[in-house]
């Protein structure tokens, strides 16, 4: 009788001993299970955090790139309207000092009138000519600050 509890006493200290190495075994199997599946995740993660980061600079690059192209654009606009202006200046005076010249001319005789006539269309025409060279000028200008600004 006590050598069969001995026998059951040893045979349960056995059952145990191989219990417990089977759940220290399997469980260490889980955790290095795990710890594999993290270091799995951290280069997504790194990857993820590296495209959100890409997509910043790239964001903040168009921004810039906008804000350059809009700054010219207000900036050729502005100089399109101070030229503009300018030229009507121009032309209202030119047309003023040809009213006079006019005016002065009929009182002094038709010939010179003709005469006086005859150069203010050729100072308008050339007035002309010269508003259109300046407004082509000023258009090659703006392209070439365009084209600056991007490079």
């Amino acid at each position: 009788m006590v050598l069969g509890a001995l026998v059951n006493l040893a045979l349960c200290l056995v059952c145990s001993s191989v219990e417990l190495v089977t759940v220290l075994l399997l469980r260490g199997l889980a955790l290095l299970a795990v710890a594999v599946v993290q270091l799995l995740r951290l280069p997504g993660q790194a990857g993820n955090a590296a495209l959100g980061v890409t997509k910043g600079a790239l964001d903040a690059a168009v921004e810039l790139v906008f804000g350059v192209a809009w700054d010219v654009i207000a900036a050729v606009f502005s100089a399109f309207v101070d030229f503009l202006w300018s030229v009507a200046a121009g032309a209202a005076e030119l047309a003023t000092t040809a009213v006079a010249e006019l005016l002065e001319a009929a009182r002094d005789g038709s010939e010179v009138a003709a005469k006086a006539l005859a150069a203010a269309l050729e100072g308008a025409v050339d007035a002309a000519v010269a508003v259109a060279t300046r407004l082509a000028e000023s258009y090659v200008g703006a392209l070439g600050q365009v084209v600056d600004s991007l490079n």
